[in-house]
């Protein structure tokens, strides 16, 4: 099986993801020794989502349907819930807040 075969299902991205991946970027802007930090975990962000568009099932079960991915060499976790037809992007979880996260939809 190639990855021609698979299903690729469209992502969705939640406002609150967006604000969520807004933040962790100005804040790297602000305290990174690296200036392009922000720019590179924009970008490893949405190769991600491009990777669970097609394998949406590589996530690790978290709860209440949801799962989680690692973002990269980043200390972020991308919470997804892979519905019927899509995969809803709920938001990105920086590790040192803990295993709070919660779905506020």
């Amino acid at each position: 099986m190639t990855k021609n075969d698979l299903e690729r299902k469209s992502a969705t991205i939640t406002t609150d993801c967006f604000e969520m991946l807004n933040e962790a970027m100005v804040y790297l802007e602000e305290t990174a020794l690296v200036p392009k930090q922000a720019e590179i975990l924009k970008t490893q962000f949405f190769k991600i989502i491009d990777l669970l568009e097609v394998m949406p099932g590589i996530g690790t079960i978290y709860e209440n349907g949801m799962r989680k991915f690692p973002l990269g060499k980043f200390r972020y976790n991308i919470f997804y819930r892979e519905l019927e037809t899509e995969i809803e992007i709920l938001g990105i979880w920086h590790t040192s807040r803990g295993t709070d996260f919660e779905d506020e939809a």
